[in-house]
């Protein structure tokens, strides 16, 4: 009935899901299906397959007959990775990345940006909800950059519209008339 080496193989084939199985006896099992790789499970529950491989939570595995198997739902956990993710967006050094803007950007693009990020992440907003102490800390550090970002563009704007005001008037400027001299006299 099983092979071990055809087994083995599609060990080898196969991922692991973590589900909470309810069995037709109203027996509740938590545990992980193994389906084949790059599959999905709804694939798998609806082939002709008889047996479902399911590991419990204590690493032992267990054939259970598709018959048996009344629902089945995902137990898997929600990765921490998604804050790793995003606080990777704000280790950029580059303000105008870190403002979502484009290089050049006017100071009115820059400001609804700032705006609309600093509603989002500041901790301010968040003060009636008990957050974890390392998310408090990231949303001050990203309020920080934010803060520091926005400083420097509308410096930086501030500089080019004074050396666009000075070179304009440096152009509408008449020349002095300056008298004449001669050496020697």
């Amino acid at each position: 009935m099983f092979n071990s080496n055809s087994t083995s193989r599609e060990q080898a084939e196969q991922a692991f899901i973590p589900v909470l199985v309810t069995l037709v006896s109203g027996e509740k099992l938590k545990g992980a299906i193994a389906i084949r790789k790059n599959s999905r499970l709804g694939d798998l529950l609806n082939s002709s397959d008889k047996y479902v491989l399911f590991k419990t939570n204590a690493g032992e595995p267990v054939y259970l007959a598709q018959s048996t198997i009344a629902i089945v739902q995902s137990n898997e956990k929600p990765s921490a990775r998604q804050l790793e993710i995003s606080m990777k967006k704000f280790d950029e050094t580059n303000p105008y990345k870190i403002l979502r803007v484009k290089p050049g950007a006017g100071k009115a693009e820059i400001k609804t940006a700032y705006h609309e990020l600093v509603k989002y992440y500041h901790p301010d907003q968040f003060s009636n909800t008990p957050l974890p102490k390392e998310v408090r800390s990231y949303l001050h550090s990203v309020v920080l950059r934010l803060n520091a970002s926005y400083q420097e563009l509308i410096d930086e704007t501030d500089r080019e519209e004074r050396l666009k005001q000075a070179r304009a008037a440096a152009q509408h400027q008449p020349a002095q008339d300056s008298p004449i001299r001669y050496f020697g006299q």
